[in-house]
C-alpha cells in the first residue's frame, strides 16, 4: 500500500510580523483575495455582508498590501472612496475590523493622508471608520454610503489537499 505525505512550505519573507522574527500565523503569509463591492453601503453594513459573503473588511498590513488593494479596484475603474476595516475602537484606538488581526499602529504604516490632515477624527470627533480616498486613508463617519473593499483570508480557499 503505498502513502504518500504533503508538506506546505511558506516563504516567510512575505511575512509582516511585529516581533520581526520572521515568523507569523499561516494566513497572513498566504495572499488575500479581494473584492472590490459595488454597492453603497454604511461602514457597518459593509462589514456584515463581507463577513456573509467572504473574511470580513480588507485588512492592510504593509504598503505593498495596500497596492494590491489600490491595484484591485483601480481594476474597476472606480476612483472613488472605498470602505476598508479601520475603525475606532472603545478605546479611542484605531483597530482592524477582524479580531484576530494584530492591533493598528498608527507609526507602523504611514498610509494616512497627511497632506489631508488625516486621521482628523478629534475636529469633530465622528469620523470613526477608515475608508481608501485618493490612494490614502482617511477617516470619515460611518454612517456615510460607499463602495467598500472586502477579502476573503480563508485557508481552505488557498490551498486544496
Amino acid at each position: 500500500m503505498e502513502q504518500s505525505v504533503t508538506f506546505l512550505l511558506l516563504d516567510s519573507s512575505n511575512c509582516v510580523s511585529s516581533y520581526n522574527t520572521g515568523l507569523c500565523p499561516l494566513s497572513s503569509c498566504l495572499p488575500h483575495q479581494y473584492h472590490f463591492v459595488n454597492m453603497s453601503k454604511n461602514w457597518t453594513e459593509a462589514q456584515s455582508y463581507c463577513r456573509k459573503n467572504y473574511t470580513d473588511l480588507v485588512t492592510i498590513d504593509n504598503p505593498e498590501e495596500m497596492n494590491r488593494v489600490i491595484n484591485r479596484v483601480n481594476l474597476t475603474g472606480y476612483t472613488g472612496p472605498a470602505w476598508i476595516g479601520l475603525e475606532k475602537g472603545n478605546s479611542w484606538k484605531w483597530q482592524w475590523s477582524l479580531a484576530d488581526t494584530p492591533s493598528y499602529n498608527e507609526n507602523d504604516i504611514g498610509l494616512w493622508d497627511k497632506a489631508a490632515n488625516q486621521p482628523n477624527w478629534m475636529i469633530g470627533g465622528t469620523e470613526d471608520c477608515g475608508r481608501l480616498e485618493n490612494l490614502k486613508w482617511h477617516d470619515y463617519p460611518c454612517n456615510f454610503k460607499a463602495y467598500f473593499v472586502c477579502y476573503n483570508g480563508k485557508l481552505s480557499d488557498h490551498i486544496s489537499f
